[in-house]
């Protein structure tokens, strides 16, 4: 008895201390542990992220590897990835929730729970792996905060109060995804959630998104290394930019607020079709069925409205000028468009990635036309297309920073202010 007692002291002393220190030099000890686990976390998140991604792009390169077969391939792989994500989805009573949702959820609650390990996997890999233009950062961020989640209720259990180093995760993921760790930062400050009561100066937290984001790049380094793996976001060269040169960027900033009142068109109308269409069986199966087809038969003719775009932004980066603008333009536009509807009937994932793409598709589209800078119209529309998009500037600096060239900084930050600023009708926004 006297056992059991000393042993319910000891955890109540663990937990106190772990959640509340009362010296000065007790809590910079632990503040060292916190930063040592948030980086240790980050690392692991960050190679486990990358596992996933490489994954899901060796599976979509063994299935497309067969596309020249004939024209309409991409119509029947899309139709097909349809109607087994529907019957995957209406079986498995699973989804990919977006990123804004997990982020949200987790701010709101404290936690995150998917349904199980397999079914979110598989779940995750489906409608990327049959082209949809979807991102992975919705479907990671899930699975590992999840993964988090569990981790850190176990070792409350034996008194551990583990909420802060849960708080990074997100910000581990993305720093991981996008491979820049300014992106896992600028997530964690701008959710800024504060979960189990842990009360942290804000300061304090932006030490910890920094260390686990960094400790994520390491991991996202160390898998590459290892496994000669790549991917990630295209680094683009320096602008050169003429000053005769920057009144082209008003007419990026012109296509790029296009594009975003497009993108939340599409998103609501869509969602209300996949409202429209109910949660019953039929509906549950009919909603990507038909969305494959209308993104398979437009991928006929342009077939990078498909896959999330980080390898096609690379590619597209070295072949652009062998294409014609209309090509370039119509890619971008449509898959401005085609991204919500995914998202909104059945094909779930993120944003960010097919976003990124569009803008810079469009981008070179209009250096097409207009013979200016290629990188300054790529920047711009890129930059205030995924700010219109997501609505966070500085997530969107983030994201881009380590993408676009440096001397291009002025640009990336009044596009993002201006992007993000332009008004999109509430109801859209919903």
């Amino acid at each position: 008895m006297a056992a059991k007692k000393g042993h319910k002291r000891a955890r109540a002393y663990v937990g106190d201390v772990m959640h509340q220190p009362q010296s000065g030099a007790g809590k910079t000890g632990i503040a060292l542990g916190f930063v040592l686990l948030a980086l240790l976390v980050g690392f692991v998140i960050g190679f486990a992220v990358y596992l996933v991604m490489n994954l899901s792009t060796w599976l979509t390169e063994r299935l497309w590897s067969f596309s020249g077969s004939f024209a309409l391939f991409p119509l029947v792989v899309c139709t097909v990835g349809g109607v087994l994500i529907g019957v995957w989805t209406w079986w498995s009573r699973d989804a990919v929730m977006p990123l804004e949702t997990v982020m949200e959820e987790f701010k709101e609650t404290g936690s995150y729970r998917t349904n199980g390990i397999w079914k979110p996997v598989i779940t995750f890999l489906l409608p990327l792996v049959f082209g949809g233009s979807i991102g992975f950062e919705a479907g990671l961020t899930g699975l590992i905060t999840s993964s988090c989640c569990w981790i850190r209720d176990q070792l409350k259990k034996a008194g551990l109060q583990l909420a802060a180093i849960t708080d990074v995760t997100i910000a581990a993921c993305l720093a991981a995804i996008f491979r820049t760790p300014l992106a896992g930062i600028a997530a964690g400050i701008e959710s800024d959630s504060n979960v189990d009561n842990y009360d942290l100066r804000r300061g304090t937290k932006v030490v910890l998104y920094a260390a686990a984001a960094f400790g994520a790049f390491a991991g996202v380094r160390a898998f590459s290394a290892i496994f000669g793996a790549s991917g990630g976001l295209p680094r683009f060269p320096e602008i050169g930019v003429q000053l005769s040169q920057i009144p082209w960027a008003i007419p990026c900033l012109a296509l790029a607020y296009v594009m975003t009142l497009l993108f939340h068109v599409s998103s609501h109308l869509f969602g209300m079709v996949g409202i429209a269409m109910g949660q019953s069986a039929t509906g549950t199966i009919a909603r990507p069925v038909i969305c494959g087809i209308v993104m398979g038969a437009v991928a006929c003719i342009l077939p990078y409205v498909l896959f999330p775009g980080e390898i096609q932004s690379e590619e597209l980066m070295e072949s652009w000028t062998t294409w014609t603008a209309f090509a370039l333009l119509g890619t971008g536009v449509l898959k401005a468009a085609i991204t919500p509807m995914c998202l909104n009937m059945g094909w779930i994932g993120g944003d960010l990635f097919p976003s990124i793409f569009s803008g810079v598709a469009a981008g070179y589209g209009l250096a097409a036309i207009t013979g200016a800078d290629p990188i300054l119209m790529v920047t711009v529309t890129t930059t205030a297309f995924l700010a219109g998009v997501v609505r966070k500037p500085l997530l969107v600096l983030g994201i881009l920073f380590l993408c676009f060239p440096a001397d291009g900084i002025l640009w990336m930050g009044i596009a993002a202010v201006i992007g993000s600023s332009l008004p999109v009708p509430r109801a859209l926004l919903k």
